[in-house]
């Protein structure tokens, strides 16, 4: 087992070390977040751990948002397992529990897509555990700084442009192509599995209870709706056929691309607003993005403007 960081053709390896325990926190609103919610049965059922299709050894847990969180991926090998992301701060006993229905292998590594609680809120308790986090440093920023983390879970392994872990034999390489949804988004690519998982950079199809998923653009937290679509044709020069979104259904690589333009789209049509002299309190009503499908508050359109027009 090793971890290559490859920036600027030297390696670097930032290994921090700090304490790790874990303060219970939770999920869904900022009143709420830290408790854990009721499932139904049928909700259950479909956060089940499952095969990648045609992906020998790589399984999912599904994760739609909202209650269901994300999407977490489990590679198998014989030196043991490589985990991408881990859902909420009270899910590590329900990831351990689907780990063991495919394989008696320990976790060896943990990759995080991005810092948000419902990719990363289990940090603390992997950490806790012994097992390395790997993530883009500015992940550890927006742990440390993003008041619905826990600084326990911040991530301890960081790299800059492209970080490589080779575990059984199989290279599974993060990647950061710029900003998007926040300042510290990976792609994650499997390139003998030719599959990759996207973190929030793609996000596809309904949530739990039919709203649909659209892109989100944390200012907050460093992300730019400027930026991300240069950040998605990045993705698109990694050689895959298979993509597992930050939340949805498992894509292809079609998927990405009518994804990667439908945002294009989206930001074209409020440039060409501004360019017509559109002001911010008339954006939101003057931008017609019904096609899309992505419905926008107010706010979030209002929040593009002022990117576009600093």
């Amino acid at each position: 087992m090793k971890i290559g960081m490859n920036i600027g053709g030297f390696a670097l390896l930032s290994l921090l070390l700090f304490g790790s325990s874990l303060s219970a926190q939770g999920v869904i609103t900022k009143s709420n977040f830290r408790i854990e919610p009721t499932m139904t049965a049928e909700e259950m059922a479909q956060v089940q751990v499952r095969p990648v299709p045609g992906k020998e050894n790589l399984y999912v847990v599904p994760g739609s948002g909202g209650i269901s969180g994300g999407n977490v991926i489990f590679l198998v090998t014989d030196e043991g397992v490589l985990v991408v992301d881990n859902k909420f701060f009270y899910s590590y006993s329900e990831i351990m529990k689907q780990l063991r229905k495919v394989t008696d292998k320990d976790i060896r590594y943990m990759l995080n897509t991005h810092h948000h609680y419902d990719h990363a809120g289990s940090n603390g308790d992997f950490l806790a555990d012994g097992i390395p986090i790997l993530a883009h440093r500015n992940v550890r920023t927006n742990v440390l700084g993003d008041e619905r983390n826990a600084p326990e879970g911040a991530p301890r392994i960081l790299y800059d442009t492209r970080a490589t872990v080779v575990l059984g034999e199989q290279e599974v390489s993060a990647y950061y192509f710029g900003r998007g949804h926040t300042s510290g988004d990976s792609i994650i690519h499997f390139p003998a599995l030719r599959t990759v998982h996207t973190g929030d950079l793609v996000l596809w199809g309904p949530r739990p209870d039919g709203s649909i998923l659209s892109p989100f653009f944390d200012y907050d937290n460093g992300g730019s709706a400027a930026e991300w679509t240069a950040t998605l044709d990045g993705l698109l020069t990694l050689d895959f056929d298979t993509a597992i979104p930050g939340h949805g259904p498992i894509l292809r690589k079609a998927d990405i691309r009518i994804f990667r333009n439908k945002l294009d789209t989206y930001m074209t049509r409020i440039k060409v607003l501004i360019d017509k002299g559109v002001g911010r309190d008339r954006i939101a009503a003057e931008l017609d993005i019904a096609d899309l499908d992505w419905p926008k508050p107010p706010g979030r359109i209002e929040s593009v403007y002022d990117e576009l027009t600093q």
